[in-house]
């Protein structure tokens, strides 16, 4: 009987386990993968970054396809094997080869795989969380916290075995683990019958024609310039802290956990009490955050500022997030959630921060910290359109209390 109850634990609980597989993995590839690229495969960092610019800009045109191809299937756990099932197979072959170009296109394969999978993650975690518990924002802030987990697994296993191949190691495990996750995941039907007829083609087109909603259209602009604005920070951050202000390992590791750890508190505790207000306005909040916290950082403020501006990451990323994960449930329901959140992945998201990586290099090299400040312009220009959106819904609203026909 025991047996039997954890193999039928609620879709929350599958969903939450699922998501913090996928987030270990991200906590091994955002800080590993540059490094694991030089030191095993040796990449030199204008090839690092510009294998991981371009995967950002190909996902503008992979977003979208996957999103189209998913809507035809009649589970929804589709793309979550196809995906899961591309990465175990790349970290597999990534042992095997050894030429820069089949390096190149596999890690090129795998990043855009990984990328098409986190909206799929990110929705079923959503939709499967309010039927049960654990509640969204303590199963997000849980897979949060897996991605801490993950990176000090990886960054252990490397000191302790003297070598980077713990990175591909821990990456092929955790991808064959969610191909099992996957599996685990309830069977859900998709009800949107008709569009499961339509041709490829016309669901694509139904896709992509999201976007003529001016709503969803200025949100996906609004929050994907607001997170992009991180550029800087992750491809340049620690740097500007080793090599313009003398910070220790111990204390670089310390800033980045301060932000994941606001990050997490915000989401696990703070979650539902967020829930009171509006999506857009979580966005503008975010947007706000971001302004502050860049324009702070080009500053070169001390180690004792450094950690309360770390803490705006609860509001630069886990609110523009969380607003815009509601928004988008909010907007365009469970079966077309997916789907969205592919088309805002594809289309706003992967591409602005793509350009803000690949511009932030050549800012570090010729700038340093007051690089930061082209972030707190791309910060702004997001919060901009945010209250716009705040605005534009706010209207909408007060429309519809006095005329409940225009509401229909």
């Amino acid at each position: 009987m025991p047996r039997s109850s954890h193999l039928n634990a609620s879709p929350a609980v599958r969903s939450t386990l699922l998501a913090c597989l996928f987030f270990a993995g991200f906590g091994c590839l955002i800080p590993f993968l540059p490094l694991w690229l030089e030191k095993e495969h040796g990449f030199t960092g204008a090839e690092i970054g510009v294998v991981l610019a371009i995967a950002g800009f190909s996902r503008a045109l992979a977003g979208p396809l996957t999103a189209a191809w998913a809507d035809g299937r009649s589970d929804r756990r589709a793309p979550l094997f196809m995906f899961t099932i591309l990465l175990t197979a790349g970290f597999a072959a990534l042992y095997f080869l050894e030429s820069f170009v089949a390096v190149f296109a596999v890690i090129l394969i795998l990043d855009i795989a990984y990328w098409g999978l986190l909206p799929v993650v990110e929705t079923a975690l959503l939709r499967l969380t309010r039927t049960g518990k654990p509640s969204y924002g303590i199963a997000r802030g849980l897979a949060s916290a897996a991605f801490v987990v993950g990176t000090t697994v990886v960054g252990v296993l490397n000191d302790w075995t003297g070598s980077f191949w713990p990175i591909w190691g821990f990456m092929l495990v955790i991808s064959a683990m969610m191909i099992a996750g996957s599996a685990w995941m309830p069977r859900e039907p998709v009800l949107a019958r008709a569009e499961i007829a339509q041709p490829f083609g016309e669901r694509l087109s139904s896709g992509l024609g999201m976007l003529r909603n001016p709503n969803f259209a200025l949100f996906i602009f609004a929050a994907g310039l607001i997170q992009a604005s991180a550029g800087f920070l992750y491809t340049s951050g620690s740097l500007v802290w080793a090599n313009q202000q003398g910070m220790s390992s111990k204390e670089i590791s310390m800033l980045w956990n301060v932000g994941t750890l606001a990050e997490v508190g915000f989401l696990m505790f703070l979650g539902n009490w967020s829930a009171r207000f509006r999506p857009e306005t979580l966005i503008v909040a975010g947007g706000i955050g971001a302004v502050i916290r860049w324009t702070a950082l080009a500053a070169l403020p001390p180690f004792a500022v450094l950690i309360p501006l770390q803490l705006l990451h609860s509001l630069s990323f886990a609110a523009t997030f969380l607003g815009g994960m509601r928004f988008i449930q909010t907007i365009h329901g469970d079966d077309r959630a997916p789907t969205a959140q592919m088309i805002y992945m594809g289309l706003a998201n992967a591409p602005t921060y793509a350009a803000a990586v690949l511009i932030s290099g050549p800012l570090y090299d010729r700038l340093g910290a007051p690089g930061y400040l082209a972030m707190t312009g791309i910060a702004g220009i997001g919060l901009v359109l945010a209250v716009m959106l705040w605005l534009r819904r706010t209207t909408d609203a007060g429309d519809a209390a006095l005329d409940p026909m225009r509401a229909a």
